[in-house]
């Protein structure tokens, strides 16, 4: 499997991660700390949602550090799903806090504590959300860079710290003009969208486990570019699925029935040179080569291997043709029937009788729908 994964890769999402670990620990003591002093259970709240990301940063460590290994005998797609995995263990934690903070909120909803908070929470909301939008452009910036599925959504979760600070900022605002029940209606937003981060996080990390295809238009081109290599005559069961940052595919590619085995395994390999080059993000293609459009044809169990085909032709062209006079002899398939194609001797082009004598097992061997004889001129 190509894969990208080099030491500049992980140092990069490393530091990034210790930047964001270091703003959250930050964040999560001054929130929390002034919060409380402050009079503000939302911003008490981010402190603390603040706080659970520092545990969210330890998982990208993880999942970084793991999920970048590249393959081996037990793992011959490489260590990908680790990074999703992770995720999904991020998207669960993350949806506890939200819930927490949701429970947090309904209690000052339902027992109202009126204090003002203080204003100099303001600017801490403030500083808060230029943190977090910092930290989100640049963490971004790295995971579209390195192609980092797991850096993406940690740079997605510093946004909605950014979000989440700007509805307690102006959960504060409300409530220094004395709108008190905007604080805890803020806490409740902050809760609701850190929901629906985790949610959306989970969702997206168990579709990968389960295997879930790409997206139809990108589908659409794929299919698009195997097409235009010559020598593929159409294709099907085209399957994709994602392992971490990197695509697998699979594809039956239908070409002409007649061409040598080399000819097909030629083409199989510009099937897979177009795809990782046209879609860098595909790391291991497999190609089934077709002669026929199968897909609604049965297996032809019935007919017989080259081996008991020998055995039987033997039997009724060994006086004709002795086995060492076949200088080569062709299979083909096709339509669950089989063409034999043999290469004799110029010799044997004398004899007029020989194809008619020849076809006579067609009428005993009705899977044998055709035989041709092709000659080869000894050399002067």
């Amino acid at each position: 499997m190509n894969v990208w994964k080099t030491d500049t890769r992980s140092q990069q999402i490393y530091l990034i991660t210790l930047c964001g670990a270091c703003k959250n620990l930050l964040l999560a003591l001054i929130k929390m700390i002034c919060g409380w002093f402050g009079h503000s259970h939302a911003l008490f709240a981010d402190g603390v949602h603040s706080l659970s990301d520092l545990l969210i940063d330890s998982l990208v460590f993880v999942g970084a550090k793991f999920g970048n290994k590249a393959a081996d005998y037990d793992h011959p797609y490489g260590h990908g799903r680790i990074e999703t995995a992770v995720i999904l263990f991020f998207a669960f934690l993350l949806g506890f806090v939200g819930a927490g903070i949701l429970c947090n909120a309904i209690y000052a909803i339902i027992n109202p504590y009126t204090p003002v908070p203080n204003k100099y929470l303001i600017w801490i909301a403030l500083a808060s959300i230029s943190l977090n939008e910092i930290l989100y452009y640049i963490t971004r910036h790295t995971a579209q860079r390195y192609n980092s599925k797991l850096l993406m959504t940690n740079a997605w979760h510093h946004r909605s710290d950014s979000a989440s600070s700007f509805v307690v900022l102006l959960g504060l605002i409300g409530s220094l003009f004395g709108i008190h029940w905007l604080d805890p209606i803020a806490t409740f937003l902050v809760g609701l969208l850190i929901l629906k981060i985790a949610g959306t996080f989970g969702w997206n990390s168990i579709r990968e486990l389960v295997d879930t295809a790409l997206d139809p238009d990108t589908t659409e081109q794929i299919q698009q570019s195997i097409l235009q290599i010559p020598g593929v005559r159409a294709i099907h069961q085209l399957r994709t699925r994602s392992i971490g940052n990197y695509v697998c595919c699979d594809v039956h590619v239908l070409v002409d029935p007649k061409i040598t085995v080399s000819e097909g395994h030629f083409i199989s390999q510009k099937v897979e040179q177009q795809l990782m080059q046209a879609f860098p993000l595909i790391t291991d293609v497999t190609v089934h080569i077709d002669p026929e459009e199968d897909e609604a044809l049965d297996f032809p169990s019935t007919l017989p291997t080259r081996s008991e085909l020998k055995i039987l032709l033997e039997q009724y062209w060994g006086q004709l043709i002795p086995a060492e006079s076949i200088q080569a002899a062709r299979l083909h398939y096709l339509d669950q029937c089989l063409l034999i194609e043999l290469l004799l001797p110029l010799s044997y082009a004398k004899n007029k009788h020989l194809m008619a004598q020849l076809q006579q097992i067609k009428i005993q061997r009705t899977f044998i729908t055709d035989i041709k004889l092709y000659y080869k001129c000894d050399p002067a």
